[in-house]
């Protein structure tokens, strides 16, 4: 897993390439570090809740949370990961319209909550900011596209197995073993990135079983001993 940095601004740490704070020049990016309120949250706390009308954002600073949905029947679905340096929350700040996903903590959480207004203000003055907070969003979209593409081209367990080497190779850790994601997610959140019902997840998660590349563990952690043999199960 990507080391964490501290919430301490007396150095910068080494933040996720991907994340809107790994995008930004290190003068652009302190800026940015400098306006909101610093919050800590625990395990397992709802930090953005699901057609509520608040419009902050939450800039993570340390630790990790899930994205996740809630359908008319109470299905709810895992929709991705987002770890120090990435920005939540960000739809309603931009549109202010009501929050289109739930951000629940996994571990302790410690954030920078922004005002839209600070956030709004801040692009103002700095659009190269506002340009890379785009071409983030463009990405999050091509990651939400590609699932689409695989739901149409591929069965179950590939789905799965698609979306578990990416996650592996962008959050995980290799040990001797083989690599583990560790980030507490059961079977049927992490299928239900792939686009499935909880039933469909145990089945997939048994092919892939049988097929050598994962092994389920303690922890809700997830253990990956050939990641170069599922990354070819999945037609990557």
């Amino acid at each position: 897993m990507l080391p964490m940095p501290t919430p301490t601004m007396t150095q910068d740490p080494v933040w996720p390439s991907n994340s809107l704070l790994g995008r930004l020049r290190e003068n652009t990016r302190q800026e940015l570090l400098n306006i909101g309120t610093v919050v800590r949250y625990t395990a397992d706390r709802e930090v953005i809740e699901q057609d509520a009308k608040d419009t902050h954002v939450l800039l993570l600073l340390d630790g990790v949370v899930k994205v996740q949905t809630t359908d008319e029947t109470g299905d709810t679905a895992l929709l991705a990961i987002r770890v120090a340096g990435d920005l939540v929350g960000e739809m309603a700040a931009l549109d202010q319209k009501p929050r289109s996903a739930t951000v629940v903590t996994c571990g302790d959480v410690v954030a920078k909550l922004i005002t839209s207004g600070e956030l709004m203000s801040f692009l103002h003055r700095r659009n190269d900011v506002f340009v890379e907070l785009i071409g983030m969003i463009n990405d999050r979209l091509r990651w939400a596209n590609q699932r689409r593409r695989d739901f149409l081209s591929h069965p179950a367990a590939e789905r799965v197995a698609r979306v578990l080497a990416e996650l592996v190779q962008t959050y995980g850790r290799e040990e001797p073993h083989g690599w583990t994601l560790g980030i507490p997610l059961t079977k049927v959140e992490l299928a239900s990135i792939a686009g499935m019902k909880p039933r469909t997840a145990e089945k997939a998660f048994s092919d892939l079983r049988k097929a050598g590349v994962v092994v389920s563990h303690l922890r809700r952690d997830v253990l990956v001993p050939d990641l170069a043999g599922l990354r070819k199960f999945a037609g990557i």
